[in-house]
């Protein structure tokens, strides 16, 4: 018959032991799982950090309004989209002109341009931040002034730029009238010599007359006898297929329907406003008409002085020593100039002179000049640089305005989260 095994009798002393070890396990165990769920913290915060929270930082300022990372990253993916979309026009331009190795180089030039701006994607990053932070500004100013872009103003800026208009195709505006020449006066008709008149168009013959008949005949014969084709009606189910199309595209670079409908806000808000602020550009100026003859020296200038007061021809003096190339073989005519057209030399001698006076020669960057005032009129201001005149006052405008703001540019976030695609040729 087997005996029980005998108990164990434990110790005080081996009893404290096996706690402490128990003790110290379970401190092992706290620790390694606080520095777990620190690793995992961590882990997380950086898949945080790379997606959410860096679309939520702010990669600039502008008064108390922050411009997020997720509206600038979208908004450098359009721009490098779009220098895509030039560079492939310039493509098809050089195609089209592929004849011509001048213009072939020239559109290749615009081209390389282009590649060399979007292989520096910052370049292209603070260009964008710029104009971001102007359209920040510009819409404070809008809000202030109660000006806004409506919904049905929006969506008539997206049909219209897809030739759609289903209330019908609006009637052309009435073009600017053409500015009449002007009448030349007593003392201008004897300053230069008169615009001939054109010879009168002889008569046809009966001859002519019969062949003429018999062209027209022919050709309403061809009209009728083969219609042209009738264009494709553009419904607004074709219209709808082209915008969604059309959004399709924003939606590869990460743009979504609300963001495109936001760009034209923007677009509409921005023209309106630069409307309102360069509304007093003036479209008239003072500008002057006159004539000149370029010689190279002091001493040159004053014998053509002399010889003009002697009774010689201008023109014929003009053809023979001018050194204006330009000009030389009209009589050194200038045509008409307003300010900031000529070097500031010329320009205030010029304007200083009464219709039929010659100036004394008057030294430039060029040479002497000997300068003849032919008319001075107030004049329409040429579009091209009327719309030049609207963008510096817009400009000068804008300066200022930002003035009002602080603004602060966070270097150290755009730069490091600026995309570089679409990559150049992408499209």
């Amino acid at each position: 018959m087997s005996h029980p095994p005998a108990k164990k009798i434990v110790s005080k002393k081996h009893k404290a032991r096996l706690q402490q070890e128990q003790q110290k396990r379970k401190t092992v165990i706290i620790i390694s799982g606080i520095i777990f769920a620190l690793i995992l913290v961590v882990l997380l915060y950086g898949i945080l950090d790379e997606t959410f929270l860096k679309m939520r930082k702010p990669v600039a300022k502008v008064g108390d309004v922050t411009i997020k990372s997720e509206e600038f990253i979208k908004t450098v993916k359009l721009e490098r989209q779009q220098m895509n979309g030039q560079a492939f026009q310039y493509e098809s331009y050089k195609q089209f002109f592929a004849f011509d190795e001048q213009n072939t180089a020239y559109f290749d030039s615009l081209i390389q341009q282009i590649q060399s701006q979007m292989a520096i994607p910052e370049s292209v990053g603070a260009s964008v931040l710029d104009k971001m932070i102007d359209q920040k500004v510009i819409s404070f100013y809008a809000e202030e002034n109660n000006i806004e872009a409506t919904d049905q103003e929006i969506q008539e800026a997206i049909q219209r730029d897809f030739a759609y208009f289903p209330n019908g195709t609006p009637t052309p505006g009435a073009t600017a009238s053409p500015f009449a020449t002007s009448t030349l006066n007593p003392t201008q008709y004897a300053l230069v010599t008169a615009t001939p008149t054109l010879e009168p168009t002889e008569e046809l013959t009966e001859s002519e007359e019969a062949v003429v008949e018999t062209e027209v005949v022919v050709d309403e014969l061809a009209a009728t006898a083969t219609p042209l084709p009738s264009p494709t009606e553009y419904t607004e189910s074709l219209y709808q297929e082209n915008y969604q199309a059309f959004i399709k595209n924003f939606s590869n670079i990460g743009l979504s329907e609300s963001d495109v409908l936001e760009l034209y806000r923007i677009q509409i808000l921005s023209q309106k406003v630069f409307e309102k602020i360069v509304v007093d550009v003036p479209s008239e100026e003072e500008q002057l008409w006159a004539r000149h003859i370029l010689v190279a020296t002091l001493e040159e200038a004053k014998n053509v002085l002399q010889r003009i007061e002697d009774g010689e021809d201008w023109t014929l003096l003009a053809a023979e020593l001018s050194t204006d190339t330009s000009n030389k073989d009209l009589g050194g005519d200038l045509n008409w100039f307003g300010l900031n057209k000529m070097v500031s030399e010329f320009e205030t001698a010029a304007f200083a002179l009464n219709i039929g006076e010659i100036s004394e020669p008057i030294e430039t960057q060029f040479g002497f000049h000997i300068i003849q005032l032919l008319g001075r009129e107030t004049r329409p201001i040429e579009s091209a640089q009327l719309d030049q005149n609207k963008q510096t006052v817009f400009n000068e405008w804008l300066t200022a305005e930002k003035e009002k703001y602080t603004i602060e540019k966070y270097e150290d976030i755009w730069t490091s989260i600026v995309p570089d695609t679409p990559a150049f040729g992408e499209q």
